[in-house]
């Protein structure tokens, strides 16, 4: 039940972790955030700083930063997250994390995000990712090199609603844009 049917204050935002790395709220949190009006306020926007372009199959954790002295701070699929890292190198060049909190702060529901930084030269670079507009290839291919598929049970429920639930239609219209009932979700395997 909405708190605003048991007379209380409606919730007007939820903060949650949310990156290139963990879309994982896309399928379950997203759309009722859309549905219900409520803005998600993104936590560790950068993977606790993995998508900041200073790590890499090469180089995975240098000396003196978070991943070296504290381990992985978000759970993620590393190789997974290099091909994020080398997508955001190939959009922003030297100014991923840029990137990473661009493509954020453009998502359905999202209203803010929450950043941290060692420096204060990390921090400006991270204030500014506010003006960096990606192009619809540039957030196509990082929707690519980051999609984490539609986890079981839910790419079945998406199934069902393409064929019986309007509100499927409504709450994600690109979908359908083509006219066809919806595409599979289903993803057979895992790429590289």
């Amino acid at each position: 039940m909405l708190p605003e049917h048991l007379e209380f204050e409606k919730y007007v935002t939820a903060q949650m972790y949310y990156s290139l790395v963990g879309r994982g709220l896309e399928y379950e949190f997203q759309s009722f955030a859309e549905y219900t009006n409520i803005g998600i306020l993104v936590s560790s926007p950068l993977a606790g700083g993995f998508l900041s372009g200073k790590y890499s199959r090469a180089n995975p954790a240098p000396a003196g930063t978070r991943f070296a002295e504290a381990g992985w701070f978000v759970p993620f699929e590393k190789k997974m997250g290099y091909r994020v890292v080398e997508a955001l190198q190939e959009v922003a060049g030297r100014r991923p994390a840029r990137a990473a909190l661009s493509w954020v702060l453009g998502r359905p529901a999202v209203s803010s995000v929450i950043v941290a930084a060692r420096k204060v030269e990390q921090l400006e670079d991270n204030i500014r990712a506010v003006d960096l507009q990606l192009s619809h290839d540039e957030v196509r291919l990082l929707d690519a090199a980051s999609d984490p598929a539609v986890p079981y049970p839910k790419w079945t429920v998406l199934q069902l609603d393409t064929a019986e639930d309007p509100r499927s239609k409504i709450l994600s219209p690109e979908r359908y844009a083509d006219g066809s009932p919806g595409k599979e979700l289903r993803r057979t395997r895992w790429s590289d």
